[in-house]
């Protein structure tokens, strides 16, 4: 028979495996303490948010920035999506459209279309600035983890836990061909020129597809590069502006950096050993971002893979980061219920001396 202490400890591992079980160990990792980083200034790099927008007591999961700057769409665990003014702060509407969370969003190349994807496996188009639905897009067997929309704005691509990376046509809302995978899709990016797709699962695999610029052609939705990349799920990828970079994070706290015609490891980013959710490049490439699990966002020199800083400001797991295009500022968005806007040094020059103050 079991002392009452060790009765105890029994209960609670076992409530705590179950609720494990129901959640997901990675999205229930973000409720737990997290690990404190050494200050900013150890890397040379000081910079505090110059904005927290806070308008729902949810977690941050997704955010997506217009292409002229001004809109902020962010969406969250209560399935809700808040759409910000990002020069005044200010709230203009609320779209609420999904009943479970909110775990991507995308914004059309025009400005015009919010693309939302969601766990009741339903990608959603919405008029960005109306807020109006346009279309529902049904298909999908599992959660939908990921959404990217062509530079063109005529095609949408989702992941899902369903295995599956579906392309749908924007206008018509049909699925255009479906690309199968050996386990759950947890993220999607197109290169800057439409012509490759890059897909990344919870097995720790990265596929890149060819997308080429017509559907009818042969090598449409054809395997480029499978690559084993990881060691757990790959959360995000991203390609750099001039597409010759494509960035992974994961599960396994490390971020790396490929190139996507080839396939070949650039460079392998630690940081720490907690896991890493989202990555982003700045609109002139100079920057990496990162979001972790251990509640900072890491500043990265993708050319070097040095760490240029870490940047403090959440309470919570960082799930989602996005560089505004217009005027470089970093957004995240947090387990903590907040959105945060960083500004950013202006020039390669202040990087380049961030980059001596990490090597020395």
């Amino acid at each position: 028979m079991l002392s009452k202490p060790i009765a105890c400890k029994v209960s609670v591992v076992l409530a705590i495996t179950t609720i494990m079980l129901v959640l997901g160990f990675s999205r229930l990792r973000s409720l737990l303490p997290s690990k404190i980083l050494p200050p900013a200034s150890q890397y040379g790099l000081m910079i505090q948010p110059s904005k927290t927008l806070k308008g729902d007591s949810t977690w941050i999961y997704a955010i997506a920035i217009s292409p002229d700057g001004k809109t902020l769409a962010a969406g969250g665990y209560n399935g809700r999506i808040k759409i910000w003014n990002l020069q005044t702060g200010k709230l203009l509407h609320t779209i609420n459209g999904h009943g479970v969370a909110v775990s991507s969003l995308a914004i059309s190349a025009d400005g015009n279309i919010l693309a939302s994807g969601s766990w009741d496996r339903h990608i959603r188009l919405w008029n960005l600035h109306s807020g109006i639905r346009i279309r529902t897009l049904v298909g999908h067997l599992d959660d939908v983890e990921s959404v990217a929309i062509s530079p063109d704005g005529k095609t949408l691509i989702s992941g899902s836990w369903d295995q599956t990376v579906k392309l749908w046509n924007v206008q018509t809302g049909e699925v255009v061909r479906t690309l199968h995978h050996t386990d759950a899709v947890k993220s999607v990016a197109i290169s800057p020129d439409g012509q490759l797709l890059a897909s990344g699962t919870l097995d720790g695999k990265i596929m890149i597809w060819n997308l080429g610029s017509f559907v009818a052609t042969p090598s449409y939705g054809k395997l480029r590069t499978p690559l084993a990349a990881h060691e757990k799920a790959v959360w995000s990828v991203a390609f750099s502006p001039d597409g010759q970079h494509l960035a992974s994070c994961s599960d396994d706290g490390t971020i790396k950096l490929w190139n996507p015609q080839t396939g070949q490891l650039q460079h392998t980013l630690v940081g720490d050993n907690h896991a890493v959710w989202s990555v982003a490049f700045s609109p002139d490439g100079k920057y990496l971002a990162s979001g972790s699990y251990d509640r900072t966002i890491k500043l990265w020199n993708p050319q070097s893979g040095q760490l240029l800083g870490i940047l403090s400001g959440h309470n919570k797991a960082v799930w989602s980061v996005a560089f505004n295009p217009v005027d470089h500022t970093l957004v995240s968005g947090s387990a903590d219920e907040t959105i945060k806007i960083w500004p950013m040094p202006s020039n390669a020059k202040h990087a380049v001396a961030l980059s001596s103050s990490v090597s020395d």
